[in-house]
């Protein structure tokens, strides 16, 4: 603990969320939280202190059991996996967030950070997808704003296991995830266009086609521009969607994704604003 933080005054919310990103790097996550939460017993009618430490609640960190799958948060102990998908260089093209040319200490690296990451921070949550023990995929939400309530979901599912059933319920938990958990408005999907089957799925679950980006990323390996199919739900849309709530109605209710939250508007964009 720091002397600032030892006194009887508040601290400044923005000084504490510097100071346990600097905790989380340096001794682990589990010390970030127990500063925070020692700093809530302290200061309990703080507003600023109440929001990080919801967002340092280990709920966070916890698998997410839905249907046929399971959701772990990514991390270390899932390199093994993941850098299978990285040599799968046409799964690993389609989920766009593992680059050609990444190495095993590039993705060691990045899981480690991610396994100490808070959502507002990194403004992105990626979980590994299991049926079982097996890993069969990934699940993630990008470029998360709170100013704008929107995100970009990115999922893929490995050969062999992308069953209607276990598509679904990836697709579902997540989204519960996104509007109830992380209160977002919308959530939309930037797919390439060579994977137009992914994009009629997605129309299937409820996903409105807005458009094509046209050559909106260069394909290193092609050497040529790709365009881009853009598609969204809104948080409205899922509501009301028959289909979807149907599915997620025959699912036993985990509390964590059935609780709808609203976060401050500012939350992980001060800096970028």
């Amino acid at each position: 603990m720091t002397p600032e933080f030892n006194s009887q005054l508040p601290p400044q919310a923005d000084a504490v969320q510097e100071w346990l990103a600097r905790l989380r790097s340096q001794q682990g996550l589990a010390k970030a939280q127990e500063t925070i939460f020692y700093l809530m017993r302290k200061f309990p009618d703080h507003l600023g202190l109440q929001v990080l430490r919801d967002w340092h609640d280990p709920v966070w960190w916890k698998p997410i059991e839905f249907g046929a799958i399971r959701l772990e948060r990514r991390g270390p102990e899932h390199f093994e996996f993941l850098w299978s998908l990285v040599l799968q260089k046409e799964f690993a093209h389609q989920l766009k967030h593992l680059p050609p040319g990444l190495t095993p200490s590039d993705l060691m690296l990045v899981l480690s950070n991610e396994s100490t990451a808070i959502i507002p921070e990194s403004r992105a949550i990626t979980w590994v997808i299991f049926k079982g023990e097996q890993p069969i995929g990934m699940s993630m939400f990008v470029n998360i704003n709170f100013k704008n309530r929107t995100a970009e979901q990115i999922m893929g599912i490995m050969p062999g296991y992308d069953t209607s059933f276990l598509v679904a319920d990836a697709y579902f938990s997540s989204l519960l995830v996104a509007y109830n958990c992380l209160g977002l408005n919308k959530v939309q999907g930037l797919i390439y266009d060579s994977n137009e089957s992914a994009a009629t799925l997605q129309q299937r679950f409820g996903f409105q086609r807005e458009g094509r980006l046209r050559q909106a990323v260069w394909h290193e390996e092609s050497q040529r521009y790709l365009d881009l199919i853009q598609i969204s739900l809104l948080h409205e849309e899922f509501l009301v969607n028959r289909f979807i709530q149907r599915y997620i109605g025959r699912e036993a209710r985990n509390p964590f994704l059935m609780r709808r939250q609203e976060w401050p508007r500012s939350t992980g964009d001060r800096h970028r604003e």
